[in-house]
């Protein structure tokens, strides 16, 4: 096997202990990686990194070890991104301290497209998970990439709209791409890796931890021309999306809740501190000249008169059946005859406790 530069940085980045200034360093101290091979002790030490660091570093640095650990995530079906590559997304390397590889699991050719984040809290309401697959549908399907991280609450929703869509979607992990986390998401990684891309900037086994999650928050606003945040909390972490994302000069967008919820509280002051107030996707694809594909009411099946009447008192919060009965001069029997039909519409969901809410996809 060929030993090039970019299989060196690869077998760098995999070195435990090893992070972006390590490689920076060495990066300063030889015009080619490759010369690591020939004489890694005398480079290493150049680049004044600490003695026991060298000591991990240098017996890694032999054409059959690196030949060796590029097998092994050949075997994984790990493909990787790195500095040197021209797939590497192209806004990416305009970030404070950009990523030197990226390992990769599913369709690398998404990272030449466009790419749109969609963010929000772990903990949304059913106003938000709607919004959210709504906006990761509508933006994924109008051809941009739906970038997001895979976690509880409006990220998973993001990407389900996005798969709904059939329609590019990226995962980017705090972890490594064989952790399982959140454990309950590892089907849909499967999916997004089967149907789109999952990214990781960090290496195989590494679990994720409290500075993981924040830092690969940088790469998810890095690769996008926007961020989309929908419903986050005063604290929320995806207010870190955003931060970054006005630190590079990119959108960012906020869709307004109820002024009464907590977990609009942090959209609000995005939109207070200048971000663009969308309420639908076509908000945010105008500002790219691009249009909505209305991929969800392409097949829509057409409303009675009284159906139109009972999605319009509903609204978009979830209303129970009892309030639809003080809201409305419906028999229960003849509410719970609209309500199924709409069921069976798909316009609108069950949720626990007899309770129901417009879809909005």
């Amino acid at each position: 096997m060929n030993i090039d530069e970019r299989a060196v940085l690869i077998a760098l980045h995999d070195v435990k202990g090893v992070g972006w200034e390590t490689i920076n360093k060495i990066m300063t101290v030889t015009p080619d990686l490759t010369a690591l091979l020939d004489e890694p002790d005398q480079l290493l030490k150049k680049a004044k990194l600490p003695p026991n660091l060298i000591r991990d570093i240098s017996p890694v640095l032999t054409n059959s070890n690196i030949a060796g650990k590029l097998n092994f995530y050949e075997t994984c079906d790990v493909r990787f991104v790195t500095w040197f590559d021209h797939m590497y997304p192209p806004l990416l390397r305009y970030i404070h301290k950009p990523p030197w590889v990226l390992y990769a699991q599913g369709n690398v050719n998404l990272l030449t497209m466009p790419m749109l984040a969609i963010v929000g809290t772990r903990h949304p309401t059913p106003y938000g998970r709607q919004v959210a697959e709504w906006f990761g549908a509508e933006l994924s399907a109008a051809g941009f990439a739906v970038v997001s991280g895979l976690a509880r609450g409006i990220d998973s929703c993001a990407h389900e709209g996005a798969l709904q869509a059939k329609g590019p979607t990226i995962a980017v992990l705090g972890c490594g791409l064989n952790v399982k986390y959140p454990p309950e998401h590892y089907a849909l990684q499967q999916r997004i890796a089967n149907a789109g891309l999952v990214l990781s900037e960090y290496r195989w086994n590494t679990p994720p931890n409290k500075t993981s999650f924040p830092w690969r928050n940088r790469i998810i606003a890095g690769m996008s021309r926007g961020t989309v945040v929908v419903e986050a909390a005063e604290r929320s972490g995806s207010l870190i999306t955003s931060d970054f994302a006005m630190e590079t000069g990119r959108d960012v967008f906020a869709v307004p809740g109820l002024i009464t919820s907590p977990m609009s509280a942090g959209s609000f002051q995005l939109i207070r501190d200048g971000a663009k107030m969308v309420s639908k996707p076509a908000d945010v694809l105008i500002e790219y000249h691009a249009k909505a594909s209305r991929t969800s009411q392409e097949n829509e099946r057409p409303l009675s008169e009284e159906e139109d009447e009972l999605l319009a008192v509903m609204g978009a919060e979830p209303v129970t059946v009892d309030a639809l009965l003080d809201r409305t001069d419906h028999t229960f029997g003849h509410l719970h005859t609209i309500l199924l039909s709409l069921l069976m519409k798909k316009r609108i969901r069950a949720l626990p406790g007899s309770a129901y809410i417009a879809r909005l996809i």
